[in-house]
């Protein structure tokens, strides 16, 4: 058996070469940065996040054989590498930002909004969600705000929006357990993508009881839950993908006033 000074050898040589990988990783970020820069020529109206890539990737690296690391800290590990790339991907015009807005659940929403998007981006508290989505419609920023019934049917808003969309369900690490659900959502200026394990978000304005409305989504081929009610309106997560075209949704049975606003990947 080795001794603990020999141990404690082998884990101060594998940091050495854990910050030359990162180094190298974080070099290949401003490469890519500067190749985006040469593509999209003078225009900078374009999102650095990739929320459908960066799921498939913490997906794969999850998946691979491990020995002792937990798959949370390698969500977390990933995350901040991200969070890094980003960072120095967006540093000639400012980075990204995270606009909060939460009340009284602001500090469990910043830790949530932090898990998912890292220590890079700066933040800070807008009065209200209307400020929220209308900060959100930069490409530059991110908005994250709470699903409690008493912050009011905000999210309803986003059907009047042409671009601003959920992108991500928060807390992260908890969508996949049995009975689960989001408790914030981060809003961004991109259209998701499909990943292959995805929530979609949708809002009815329906007098049905929640269940009923389930029911009738079932019947369309659609695994629903609901999510939340506030102001007459009612917000439903729907599995998978949907597209916001979904001929399916069109019935008078599911509410005069519904959509579709985003879709989040699930890891």
């Amino acid at each position: 058996m080795s001794s603990l000074a020999d141990l404690r050898t082998q884990i101060d040589a594998l940091d050495t070469e854990l910050l030359r990988l990162i180094d190298a990783r974080a070099a290949l970020g401003q490469a890519i940065g500067e190749a985006k820069a040469k593509e999209e020529g003078t225009n900078r109206q374009v999102s650095l996040l990739r929320p459908d890539r960066e799921a498939l990737l913490i997906r794969k690296l999850i998946a691979m054989p491990r020995k002792a690391a937990s798959e949370a800290v390698v969500v977390r590990i990933w995350r901040e590498l991200i969070s890094e790339n980003l960072r120095i991907q967006g540093a000639a015009h400012g980075g990204l930002h995270l606009n909060m807005s939460a009340g009284e659940h602001s500090k469990e929403v910043l830790v949530w909004a932090r898990e998912r998007f890292g220590f890079a981006p700066s933040f800070g508290y807008v009065n209200d969600a209307t400020a929220a989505i209308q900060a959100a419609r930069d490409v530059r920023q991110i908005s994250v705000l709470s699903l409690d019934p008493r912050s009011g049917a905000w999210w309803a808003r986003l059907l009047a929006e042409p671009k601003v969309r959920i992108i991500a369900a928060l807390p992260e690490l908890t969508l996949k357990i049995a009975g689960a659900r989001p408790h914030a959502v981060a809003l961004a200026a991109i259209q998701p993508e499909p990943t292959g394990d995805d929530l979609t978000f949708w809002v009815s304005d329906s007098r049905e009881h929640e269940n009923k409305i389930v029911e009738h989504l079932s019947l369309r081929g659609f695994a629903a839950e609901w999510l939340c009610t506030a102001q007459g309106l009612k917000l439903f997560g729907l599995i998978g993908y949907v597209q916001e075209n979904d001929e399916r949704l069109a019935a008078d049975s599911l509410g005069s006033l519904s959509g579709i606003i985003g879709a989040a990947p699930r890891i």
